[in-house]
């Protein structure tokens, strides 16, 4: 009776066992079932397609006018510093004083060249006259040696001549060449908008020293605006071009805009661009996506924003 007893206790605790090992089986499915999403968020920033543009002066210099103010829509070329220029303006005017006298020493020279070119060509004629007049017995040999040697001078004249023409020629390239040469260091003295675009930030005063390592301004070129996010390397395969995205603030439900991935690296790296610590360790990893706006107008460049992208697509797939 007792042995019965016994196998009997053994039965109920191994059913018992049974069943609760059924249940949390049956929880675990649940709570994978529950665990399977259909949105993946990640932290980004709004930014211009085409980056926002760090401008840089092409020369060390002080600011001497600020030609454009913040906010400013600007084209490209548009002048938007110039810097002090008395020096390079200077150089221009001596150098176009320069090449305005080589211009005229040229005319002089040819003027002298085409006097020397008609007196030669009366020499030569004259130097056949006599020498018929000698064959005639009409004219001494001395008559036409000294008319030979006239013609000789006025040759030798007329090569020198030339010679200083074909100088003050290649002189006048040299002028030229400094005078352009002044004018791109003149033009270098003036900071201009590389693309159309808006005017974000001047971060330099009149009065200022800039170099060419400082950026003096920020510009926001002309064109769509998007959204750059970071997805977590344990959703980054789920997230394909084509999926709808909505932008929010962090921390918000509100939907600021809504969107379509365009772009998605083909790579994982480290997480780094929204980090709030410089030298903050993480050892996740991220997938960069890009996502084009469309109602852009409520947002801030460069604000952070987080990004809700739809992959329910892909899970049915």
């Amino acid at each position: 009776m007792k042995r019965y007893a016994s196998l009997v206790a053994v039965l109920s605790i191994l059913c018992a066992c049974g069943a609760k090992e059924a249940k949390d089986k049956a929880a675990s499915e649940k709570s994978a079932a529950a665990s399977v999403v259909s949105q993946v968020v990640g932290i980004g920033k709004i930014e211009p397609e085409s980056d926002i543009i760090q401008l840089y002066g092409p020369v060390n210099g002080i600011v001497l006018k600020i030609l454009k103010n913040e906010n400013d829509t600007v084209s490209a070329g548009t002048p938007i510093i110039e810097l002090d220029n008395r020096l390079e303006d200077a150089k221009v005017r001596q150098l176009t004083s320069e090449l305005n006298t080589q211009m005229n020493q040229i005319k002089v020279d040819e003027a002298s060249l085409g006097e020397y070119e008609a007196k030669c060509s009366n020499a030569v004629s004259e130097l056949q006259r006599l020498q018929r007049l000698l064959a005639k017995g009409a004219e001494t040999q001395q008559v036409v040696d000294d008319a030979n040697t006239n013609l000789k001078t006025l040759q030798s004249n007329l090569k020198r001549l030339q010679a200083s023409v074909a100088v003050s020629k290649s002189r006048l390239t040299q002028s030229q060449a400094a005078l352009n040469v002044a004018m791109i260091e003149r033009e270098q003295k003036t900071i201009k908008a590389p693309v159309a675009g808006k005017i974000l930030e001047l971060t330099t005063l009149t009065g200022s020293s800039i170099d060419t390592k400082q950026s003096v301004a920020q510009i926001s070129p002309l064109g769509r605006t998007i959204a750059v996010c970071e997805i977590d390397e344990l959703y980054a395969d789920k997230v394909a071009v084509g999926q709808k995205a909505w932008i929010r603030n962090v921390g918000s439900t509100d939907t600021l805009s809504t969107g379509t991935v365009y772009v998605a690296f083909s790579f994982l790296k480290k997480k780094s661009l929204f980090t709030d610590q410089s030298g903050e360790k993480e050892d996740r990893r991220v997938r960069t996506v890009k996502i084009m706006l469309d109602q852009p107008d409520k947002l801030l460049l460069n604000a952070r924003v987080e990004c809700v992208i739809d992959i329910s697509g892909n899970l049915k797939n």
